[in-house]
């Protein structure tokens, strides 16, 4: 009986300290929902066109030098630099002087595109964006787009290359 016990009780503790271990590695993956180190310009045929999360890409050609961010508990987080339109009449020139993001989520519901604030950008397409979104409780497939607020609404200038980091 002795023996029966001390096996049980060596089974718990083992089944204890698994558990233990799979709710903090889950904890320390929950929080970050998408995080990338590059971003993709609008070209080609999104140059105008409304893509398939509903957003329409800007009015030129764009290039941009580099793009990092993340988007952590709600909190969006972007640096851009070089955003800008290579074409005339800009010429390397960013002609917009404010960037916003969108972080664009597909729920249940449909896709949801949520907006940050707008942020001064400088003529060489530079921009630091730092704000706090209400994300759903399901947002798969999450991608990040800077562009700017015109008169028309929102369009993208850039797109996330994403790493998902957790979807939920």
């Amino acid at each position: 009986m002795a023996h029966w016990r001390r096996f049980l009780v060596g089974a718990i503790g083992a089944a204890s300290l698994v558990g233990a271990g799979t709710v903090s590695a889950g904890a320390d993956q929950g929080d970050t929902l998408l995080q990338f180190d590059s971003m993709t310009p609008v070209t080609g045929s999104a140059v105008g066109t409304v893509n398939d999360r509903g957003l329409r890409g800007g009015g030129f050609p764009w290039a941009i030098s580099t793009g990092t961010g993340q988007v952590d508990q709600g909190v969006v987080e972007v640096d851009v630099t070089g955003l800008v339109i290579p074409v005339a009449p800009f010429n390397g020139k960013n002609p917009v002087g404010k960037f916003d993001a969108v972080l664009s989520c597909l729920t249940p519901g449909g896709v949801v595109n949520l907006s940050t604030g707008s942020f001064p950008a400088n003529a060489a397409g530079d921009s630091t964006i730092v704000d706090t979104v209400n994300v759903p409780s399901q947002c798969g497939s999450p991608e990040l787009f800077v562009g700017a607020t015109l008169g028309n609404g929102f369009v993208w200038f850039a797109r996330s290359n994403a790493q998902v980091e957790n979807a939920q």
